[in-house]
């Protein structure tokens, strides 16, 4: 599941263009999804929804301590649309200028790190089966 491509839009910040970024969920993005769904009877697509906001969200409140994302995923492409706080923005474009990646690429890598920082092993629900 590799690929990434940027969206942008018209909406004006400062001096630049906000970014909607858009990256494909790595296959361990979906594992960790799939473990989630198995351990809390829900659908892979919640999972991933669920999974896609604790990343964001950490990787936000790290970076500008925002404590809310909107973000839109599509569950069947693996894909997630993300518009990064001003705060974010730029700490991607400093990454993406020292590494020579993209920005969506660098996001990508912080979120598949996330993704993994909520196994959620100790809160499976008592009806649950064995994973």
């Amino acid at each position: 599941m590799r690929g990434v491509q940027p969206v942008r839009t018209g909406v004006r910040r400062g001096g630049g263009v906000v970014l909607n970024l858009t990256i494909q969920l790595s296959d361990r993005f979906v594992r960790a999804a799939d473990e989630w769904a198995e351990a809390r009877l829900e659908d892979r697509e919640t999972a991933i929804e669920t999974k896609a906001e604790q990343a964001l969200l950490e990787i936000e409140y790290l970076v500008s301590e925002a404590t809310d994302v909107s973000f839109d995923v599509d569950a069947e492409a693996g894909e997630l649309t993300y518009a990064p706080t001003e705060a974010l923005a730029e700490l991607l474009s400093e990454q993406a200028a020292e590494t020579g990646l993209d920005e969506e690429r660098v996001l990508e890598l912080h979120v598949d790190l996330f993704v993994g920082a909520f196994s959620g092993d100790d809160d499976r629900p008592p009806n649950a089966p064995p994973v």
